[in-house]
């Protein structure tokens, strides 16, 4: 229903233009797909259908009654189906608002925990208060201080209904993690050279090639195609997109540079690899296929 007495709330000095905490609601037939950086670390609820969603090095598929958490300066790509709807948190703050737990805290986890980048269930009291939420958003209630509260009583949610290492499992990719690390990631462009990412850091290249091993578990080459691969697959997917245009927007000089990287890394052309998703081919199939050649 329509809030009563509209000027009154978007006169108040607590209206949320602007604000670091908050809510939104995305639907599907808004909005099929998503690319930019996040401005803040947002925590995504899926409340039906579904969307599958690039983000940084992870490519996962968020399911109704599922959350994910994704750090604040994330590359994400989504791509709603037509009945998607989610409900999106952001906040600057990670505060689970309790003395007996704080992101410091869980940040001890950090070496005993295994990072699960799969979705998580939504429990709990959570599923009221997103359908609550739900309400508030399309009665156009912007209030920032209303948004501030439920970000709140989110996380209370999340530290009753969740074990510690749970959330630290949830929240991995802000635990402890090194300068180096985020840098590689926002680095990161397909097919890139190495040399070029170890200037973008202002390593040298040898130097570069030491801590990426201790970093990441393995040589710069096998991570850049893991995650090149994986963003092509990505993209792909999605029909709305000309091979051209996933080719410009993976930064390959022209489709046929980007034919040769799929032929020789797939043995498919782009248009083939797409009929073979569209076929039913599964993306982890084609993706561990790659790896072995």
């Amino acid at each position: 229903m329509p809030l009563f007495n509209p000027p009154e709330h978007l006169s108040c000095h607590h209206y949320a233009t602007h604000a670091n905490s908050g809510w939104l609601l995305v639907s599907g037939s808004e909005q099929s797909t998503y690319r930019g950086e996040t401005k803040f670390h947002t925590i995504l609820f899926c409340t039906s259908g579904s969307v599958r969603i690039a983000a940084a090095d992870e490519l996962y598929k968020l399911q109704e009654g599922e959350m994910k958490f994704i750090a604040c300066g994330t590359s994400v790509r989504a791509i709603l189906s037509s009945d998607a709807e989610i409900l999106v948190a952001y906040f600057d703050v990670v505060d689970f608002i309790c003395d007996k737990i704080s992101l410091q805290q869980l940040e001890v986890l950090k070496e005993t925990v295994h990072y699960l980048p799969k979705p998580m269930e939504v429990r709990g009291a959570i599923h009221s208060l997103l359908a609550t939420l739900r309400i508030y958003l399309e009665d156009q209630a912007q209030c920032a201080y209303l948004h501030e509260l439920k970000v709140k009583e989110l996380f209370w949610n999340l530290r009753a209904y969740y074990s510690r290492e749970e959330l630290a499992s949830f929240i991995w990719p802000i635990l402890g993690v090194s300068k180096f690390h985020n840098d590689v990631i926002n680095a990161f462009s397909c097919n890139a050279k190495v040399s070029e990412l170890a200037e973008q850091v202002f390593m040298s290249t040898s130097t570069f090639y030491k801590r990426f091993r201790e970093e990441f578990g393995m040589s710069p080459e096998q991570w850049v195609r893991i995650q090149s691969n994986k963003q092509i697959l990505f993209l792909v997917q999605d029909s709305d997109l000309t091979i051209g245009e996933i080719a410009a927007q993976l930064g390959f000089t022209s489709p046929s540079t980007f034919s040769r990287y799929c032929a020789n890394n797939f043995n498919l052309s782009p248009t083939a690899l797409r009929q073979k998703l569209q076929d039913g081919t599964s993306a982890d199939v084609l993706l561990q296929a790659s790896y072995e050649e």
